[in-house]
């Protein structure tokens, strides 16, 4: 199933800014998921995810927009885990993330 309105997609990535410095890894972590098309995340993003698959990997940069408030470049490497449909209630209402600890040293987001 390719990615596209009202499927929820599980990723892993790994964000860097424009000078290489990793602001966020999730590479090795869990995946998150979320509602593709709910308007969360960057439209840049989104697009950019528009017709991947589970396995698919991608590099993404996003390009300084600071109107949009990206007020630097940032390259994302991203692994699809999962693509299925969203449920009524999902589509209804979203996705809801909950915030649980992985361990001392790790902050995870769970839907």
């Amino acid at each position: 199933m390719k990615i596209k309105r009202n499927t929820v997609v599980s990723l892993r990535y790994r964000m860097s800014n424009s000078k290489g410095e990793i602001l966020e890894d999730l590479m090795n972590g869990p995946a998150i998921e979320y509602l593709y098309g709910d308007g969360k995340i960057d439209p840049q993003l989104e697009q950019e995810l528009a017709g991947l698959q589970k396995g698919d990997q991608k590099k993404i940069t996003l390009e300084k927009n600071v109107g949009k408030g990206l007020d630097d470049s940032f390259e994302l490497e991203v692994i699809i885990d999962t693509v299925r449909l969203a449920n009524k209630a999902e589509i209804a209402s979203g996705l809801h993330e909950k915030l649980v600890n992985c361990d001392e040293d790790c902050v995870c987001y769970k839907s």
